[in-house]
């Protein structure tokens, strides 16, 4: 009954923590996974056992499909005319920085050496300002196969941006050149790494819930071209302007998967 509560009470912890602060959630949730952590510890000394546990496979194929939501402060730049008397208007910039929850899918497909380690490849879909599709490597090891057990894993790949250039008559950015017009704009995305600590509890003999906290590193890089118009009105192709911008997000992440085996 403690094992359900506990669940239960991380499962309603998720959403709570996108309307609170990010460092508090962190150090509850870190909390939480100690108590269960020395409860686990007990329940193996004394030998408890479970069936789903039993005669679960501890070697071959598995799947595990997570979704979550990244949190973190996201810069923007807001822009608006001032009417500064008689016929005169001035453009005022004002920066200020938001919290930004980035909805995550990620599935990973990989093998199971033993009951503590495992290894696979990943792919997902994300959304930070622009689209992402990330492909990884996942390591992942399990302190023990009980019925609620304490995991951790390392994903590191790259974030995949967009595949072609779009153009934009008008693009504001919160970042030089800010408000450029007539440009073609691409996402190239970056290295991802996102370490993770969680529990997996059991369900079934072939599936495990498993509940997480993580920290996401993504590079991100931009560019941006205009090409000069020739004499015949066509882009000339010699001659052009570029911006290029690279960034670094860092963000809180809380998940939630199910994991086949």
């Amino acid at each position: 009954m403690k094992k359900f509560l506990f669940v239960l009470s991380l499962a309603l912890l998720i959403p709570d923590a996108l309307s609170q602060n990010v460092n508090e959630e962190l150090d509850r949730v870190i909390r939480m996974l100690s108590e269960l952590v020395s409860e686990t510890s007990s329940q193996k000394v004394t030998g408890e056992t479970d069936l789903h546990v039993e005669n679960k496979k501890k070697k071959g194929y598995f799947n595990t499909t997570q979704i979550g939501m990244l949190m973190g402060n996201r810069q923007i730049t807001e822009r608006f005319s001032v009417v500064t008397g008689g016929w005169g208007v001035s453009l005022i910039e004002e920066t200020r920085t938001k919290m930004q929850i980035s909805p995550s899918l990620t599935m990973t497909n990989g093998y199971m050496f033993n009951e503590h380690w495992a290894a696979g490849i990943g792919v997902g879909y994300e959304i930070f300002e622009w689209n992402f599709f990330p492909v990884f490597a996942d390591i992942r090891y399990t302190l023990w196969e009980s019925k609620i057990s304490p995991f951790f894993t390392v994903k590191a790949g790259y974030s995949f941006g967009d595949f072609k250039k779009k153009h934009y008559d008008n693009l504001l950015l919160h970042y030089a050149p800010y408000n450029v017009g007539d440009v073609d704009f691409r996402n190239y995305g970056g290295m991802m790494l996102h370490p993770e600590m969680g529990v997996k509890v059991a369900i079934s003999e072939n599936a495990d819930l498993l509940f997480s906290i993580a920290y996401r590193y993504q590079k991100i890089k931009t560019t941006i071209t205009r090409d000069y118009v020739d004499q015949h009105g066509g882009r000339s192709g010699q001659q052009w302007d570029a911006w290029d911008h690279k960034t670094i997000l860092n963000r809180l992440s809380l998940g939630i998967a199910i994991m086949f085996r």
